[in-house]
């Protein structure tokens, strides 16, 4: 992973720093549908008689990530449980709008770095929206939902993940033989994804369409090579336990 973050240089009256780091969470603008940055959320804080901004990373609709607080620093961003916590603000209102596909995916991967370094589990103890910890309106009900529905936590896991299977993958395939190329069988399909692919196949994910080998195992799979890899980070993340 590889992320870029845009530093700021900001002023903080006085900051106190985080000895422990194991939850993150997710807020946004609320109010109305501003693409907020963390110039104008550190001014509001500032307004409020804050330290400064409270959130340790502000996600724009573009999905440019911009510094907030530093981030060893205690955050303002979940009263009660700021000691132990790293605060990312989408900007926008999501009650009534959603994020950006860049917003999403932009924090995705900002989680899944934080998590790398921290060692966090991403799931939905780790992960969670303001109003999960007070009484909040905040991520907003549609930002909620896909934290709710697995959509943030898996798409973290997969840029946790995915390194890892680059690393085992070869990569000397032409580009359009990978991307016709089909694996109907268990034998068939990379060394590297069988254990996985087995799995899949004992406990009824794949099935195939009745067609079997002569072992009697699946013979008509049809997966690609990136459905493959899919399969893999989700194994190695935990889903297919």
């Amino acid at each position: 992973m590889s992320l870029k973050i845009v530093e700021k240089d900001f002023d903080f009256s006085s900051l106190s720093e985080r000895s422990v780091t194991d939850l993150i969470v997710l807020h946004h603008t609320g109010g109305s549908d501003i693409d907020a940055s963390a110039e104008q959320i550190h001014g509001w804080h500032k307004n409020n008689n804050w330290a400064g901004i409270g959130y340790h990373y502000v996600i724009r609709k573009d999905g440019t990530i911009e510094r907030g607080r530093p981030e060893w620093a205690i955050g303002s961003h979940a009263y009660g449980e700021n000691s132990h916590s790293i605060g990312i603000h989408l900007s926008g209102e999501f009650d009534g709008s959603y994020p950006t596909e860049k917003q999403i995916e932009n924090c995705c991967e900002l989680i899944a770095d934080i998590a790398v370094r921290y060692d966090i589990p991403i799931d939905r103890d780790h992960v969670v929206g303001h109003g999960e910890l007070m009484a909040t309106s905040c991520p907003g009900a549609n930002l909620q939902a896909l934290i709710d529905d697995g959509t943030i936590t898996g798409k973290a896991n997969y840029y946790r993940n995915c390194d890892s299977v680059d690393s085992i993958e070869p990569a000397c395939e032409p580009q359009g033989a990978r991307s016709t190329e089909r694996f109907n069988t268990l034998a068939s399909c990379p060394e590297w994804s069988q254990p996985t692919i087995r799995k899949m196949i004992e406990k009824g994910y794949l099935c195939g369409n009745g067609l079997k080998d002569e072992d009697g195992l699946p013979a008509d799979l049809d997966l690609s090579r990136d459905m493959i890899r899919l399969f893999v980070i989700n194994d190695r993340a935990g889903l297919y336990k």
